[in-house]
């Protein structure tokens, strides 16, 4: 995954959060009946979030992993270097 492709996961990611928020601010209580289209609504922004969530969580393992490869590379650079 390149650095400009994470940015982009990352503004998209973003982007469909608050679009979410946006949403979810004009829907019915949830104690009140839902017509089908608001029904599928809600829907569509659960999982909108939740594809969201996870591709962020996707992007925080993948930072992990790169900075664990770092820290290795570091390390070897080093060890090579001495």
């Amino acid at each position: 995954m390149s650095v400009k492709n994470a940015a982009n996961d990352v503004m998209a990611a973003v982007a469909v959060m608050q679009h979410a928020r946006n949403a979810c601010a004009n829907l019915s209580p949830l104690g009140m009946p839902m017509t089908p289209a608001q029904l599928e609504q809600r829907a569509r922004v659960i999982a909108a979030v939740v594809n969201a969530s996870r591709k962020l969580q996707q992007l925080r393992d993948r930072a992990v992993s790169l900075e664990g490869a770092l820290a290795r590379f570091r390390a070897r650079k080093a060890e090579l270097a001495a």
